[in-house]
């Protein structure tokens, strides 16, 4: 009986496959592997790949694997991977796979990301003409597949539409390519977009101009390319250099990797206009209008902006306006200003103006300004009063309430009423100054348009009631900087005139972040810069920093008010704060002037309250107990940090105006 597996054919040794049964020892192996037990001994495992018949690889291609194994049953991790020629990829970390086995025919792909490597590409590149070496490695079998592949380089060129532009032109440039990866997003920008060059600035261009676009399936082909448009600006400032950039995948490599670049020269053909003003007449009674002339140079046509700008002693209401725009034709335009008939003295004032022309730019420069044109008091009557807060770039709100349009003696009682006539430059000097709110609990309580003891200027007024913890408010909103943030400077200063006092704690004025935890209408709480006075003490606080929802924190600097808080004086309180510094002026009645800095006395805390809650209380409900009242004559809010001696000068000019 013959026995199994001891006979050898006799001829040449030849490696086992599969596929034809070559090396197999006997037939009856050769049937139990491929049929009965694929598990069986022996079988082949072998790799093939869709790159097998790839020779080239183009720069900036992106690219993984596809890999089909054949006799695979025993599971692997299978890592591909650039065995050398890493140097010419951005990325060529490569990636690890664990493949489960097929048990039953052995057959099994294997699929790395399209994106696991990327070539470089572009000016920096250094593959073309060089090579690299693809290899998948098996954790159990070692190399299984490895081929090395050439770099070549696709075409790029990329040119302006235009010699050079003109300003006020729109740009284009088109972008060629040929031998580049197919169906590849790549992005272009220009100047002043960072990784580009060229000497234009953003002011010089309507935006900054990014984009992309997906090359052909082929690889070849071209694309028009919309650039920004360049800026009139009316500089003078010699030619400029706009340059576009081209490259794969991310705009970062536009500073390294660009495919190609092209320049192109921007004509300044807008020089820098100047105006010549001139006037009708330098000296105005109320009542009469002044024409302005203006004659351009290198500015034909156009609107331009104007104001006027204004002496101390000159008010908004005293011009029939302050601002505007000019319509230039012909490098001409006029303006005409008419001065206000006031009907008041305006006794030692002097009031003159002279208007500016600005750059067509809006930047806001001065290109022109006419001579001075003195007002001349020619409409008299009631005294006015002295102006001593005016307009800056620095003064957020300002209430002059001698200024309010309301007639003495007008009263407030209904929850939620805009006191009329109290926001913007009707009422001071600083446009941006909200409207006062009255916010009531009953209406019994009240506020009315007063006038300040011994003078006939105009105050808003909280009179005596009978109360108790509760009442009205009268606030502004929003008129603070936000000193939410630590480095914002914040300098405020009110002029109040108390008839009646309760004994502790008087709230003779709040400037106040609020919680607004009533809606918007009134507030429980207060997160700082509220201003405290003993009035059974020579010594008050100021509460100035956020604090949270309390004023119970510590934050606080105190400081020598000079003497009680008492009835029937003319307090004008100023005080400045930026960080944990704080400096201070006061005078009470005809005291002398008192100032001082410090540091606050504790931590001072940040909070996060919003632009709508940043508001200003003449009065304030929680602490009126009853019989708090008084005259609030004048408030303001700069965003600045005064000096010390700047605001001794205010507080003086401000006790002469209402004392």
């Amino acid at each position: 009986m013959p026995v199994r597996n001891f006979r050898y054919i006799q001829a040449e040794k030849k490696a086992t496959s599969l596929a034809d049964g070559s090396g197999i020892a006997e037939l009856y192996d050769i049937y139990s592997s491929r049929v009965v037990d694929a598990t069986g001994y022996p079988h082949t495992f072998y790799v093939t790949s869709t790159y097998d018949s790839t020779s080239n690889f183009i720069e900036g291609t992106q690219f993984g694997g596809n890999f089909t194994f054949n006799g695979y049953y025993v599971q692997e991790t299978f890592t591909l991977s650039i065995s050398s020629g890493s140097s010419h990829f951005r990325d060529s970390t490569g990636s690890s796979q664990v493949l489960a086995p097929d048990l039953t025919t052995g057959t099994k792909n294997l699929v790395f990301d399209a994106t696991t490597f990327v070539l470089e590409s572009g000016n920096s590149a250094s593959g073309d003409g060089n090579n690299f070496t693809l290899q998948l490695s098996g954790s159990v079998s070692g190399v299984v597949w490895s081929k090395t592949f050439n770099i070549i380089a696709g075409t790029y060129g990329l040119s302006f539409n235009s010699a050079s532009y003109n300003e006020g032109s729109s740009t284009a440039c088109t972008f060629t390519y040929s031998g580049a990866p197919p169906s590849t997003t790549m992005y272009y920008a220009f100047t002043p977009y960072s990784g580009t060059q060229g000497t234009v600035a953003s002011a010089d261009l309507s935006s900054t101009v990014t984009g992309s676009f997906t090359s052909s399936a082929t690889g070849s082909g071209s694309y028009n390319i919309t650039g920004p448009t360049i800026t009139t600006d009316y500089l003078t400032e010699g030619s400029e250099t706009l340059q576009a950039r081209v490259c794969h995948y991310q705009l970062s490599d536009l500073t390294s990797y660009y495919l190609a670049s092209a320049d192109v020269t921007v004509n300044d053909t807008s020089l820098t206009p100047s105006a010549s003003v001139s006037a009708s007449t330098t000296s105005l009674n109320e009542g009469s209008s002044v024409t302005f002339s203006i004659s351009m140079t290198n500015f034909t046509s156009g609107t331009l902006n104007w104001d006027i700008v204004r002496s101390a002693d000159m008010e908004t209401t005293d011009i029939n306006t302050n601002s505007g725009t000019v319509s230039i034709s012909g490098g001409t335009g006029t303006v005409s200003i008419t001065a206000t008939s006031d009907g008041l003295t305006e006794t030692g004032q002097s009031e003159t103006f002279y208007l500016v022309v600005r750059h067509p730019s809006g930047n806001g420069t001065s290109i022109g300004q006419s001579p001075t044109v003195t007002i001349n008091d020619t409409s008299t009557g009631t005294p006015e009063a002295s102006a001593v807060i005016t307009q800056n770039g620095n003064l957020t709100a300002h209430w002059d309430f001698s200024l309010w349009s309301p007639s003495t003696g007008t009263t407030y009682t209904s929850n939620n009423t805009t006191l009329p006539g109290t926001s913007g430059t009707s009422i001071g000097s600083a446009s941006s100054t909200p409207s006062m709110v009255f916010y009531t609990t009953s209406s019994s309580y009240e506020v009315q348009v007063g006038t300040m003891p011994n003078t006939s200027l105009k105050t808003i007024q909280r009179p005596d009631s009978a109360g108790s913890n509760s009442g009205a408010e009268v606030y502004g909103a929003p008129a603070w900087p936000d000193i939410t943030n630590s480095s914002t400077p914040l300098t405020f200063v009110v002029v109040l005139y108390p008839t009646s006092v309760r004994s502790g704690w008087n709230r003779p004025i709040t400037m106040a972040l609020a919680d607004n935890s009533s809606g918007g209408t009134g507030s429980s709480s207060y997160s700082g810069a509220v201003v405290f006075h003993s009035s059974s003490s020579s010594s008050g606080n100021i509460r100035y920093v956020n604090t949270g929802t309390t004023t119970n924190t510590s934050g606080y600097l105190s400081e020598d008010f000079g003497g009680s808080f008492s009835a029937n004086n003319l307090f004008i309180y100023m005080w400045a704060i930026q960080g944990t510094s704080l400096r201070h002026a006061n005078k009470r009645g005809s005291s002398s002037t008192l100032s001082g800095s410090g540091t606050a006395s504790g931590t001072r805390y940040y909070g996060s309250e919003t632009a709508s809650n940043r508001r200003t209380h003449a009065f304030e409900r929680r602490y009126w107990n009853g019989n708090w009242a008084g005259h609030v004559g004048e408030m303001a809010v700069w965003n600045e940090f005064w000096t010390t001696s700047d605001m001794v000068t205010l507080v003086n000019d401000l006790y002469t105006k209402w004392s």
